[in-house]
């Protein structure tokens, strides 16, 4: 993950500025291979309809990480707003992680998650200049696993403030936490019945 703070006005078109975040933890086989993954859920407007107010049409989109990546991508992201604050008059609020565990796998057209890239970024509206940060989630979907030559997809989101990147970091954070102790939990147990099995 490259990480940097220009400050400059960056954005596509094509970017999703994200009005709600949620994060989903669980595991599943993903392309013959099974997993721990921690899903973020980002909805919100497209930048090029964020113009037109409540009028702009709704867009979802998903990305899923591995816990290494998921873990790398809050450490990032952290590193962002740290830079950001030097220059902030207050500190920002702390805020807490929206997550939850899910029993499903990822759908065919969500976004398994290879690379991310996380700066500090800007958008102009209405003659302001906003500061913001973007992440660019770049991958393949779910269903593409399957075809010899996947195409490569970047997914950018635009955060509106330090407060939403605070959520993300909180719930991805927590997702890995709590999957490593599950998979410490299995694993005592594991050990358990085999040691049972010898005793009897």
């Amino acid at each position: 993950m490259n990480d940097m703070t220009d400050g400059s006005v960056d954005s596509r078109r094509g970017d999703l500025l994200v009005k709600a975040v949620s994060v989903q933890g669980g595991e599943s086989d993903i392309g013959g291979e099974k997993m721990a993954f921690a899903r973020i859920v980002m909805s919100g407007v497209g930048l090029e309809s964020s113009g037109l107010g409540a009028e702009a049409p709704r867009r979802r989109e998903i990305a899923v990480l591995k816990l290494a990546d998921a873990e790398q991508l809050a450490a990032g992201l952290h590193d962002v707003l740290n830079l950001m604050a030097r220059s902030a008059p207050t500190p920002p609020a702390p805020a807490m992680g929206i997550w939850s565990w899910t029993t499903e796998p990822p759908f065919g057209d969500d976004l398994l998650v290879a690379e991310t890239n996380a700066n500090g970024t800007a958008i102009a509206a209405q003659g302001v200049v906003t500061p913001t940060v973007r992440v660019d989630f770049t991958g393949t979907s779910v269903q593409a696993l399957a075809s010899p030559n996947p195409l490569v997809q970047v997914q950018g989101a635009i955060f509106s403030g330090p407060r939403q990147v605070r959520v993300l970091i909180s719930s991805l954070r927590k997702v890995v936490r709590s999957a490593l102790e599950q998979r410490r939990v299995e694993v005592y147990v594991s050990a358990e019945q085999s040691l049972s099995a010898v005793r009897f």
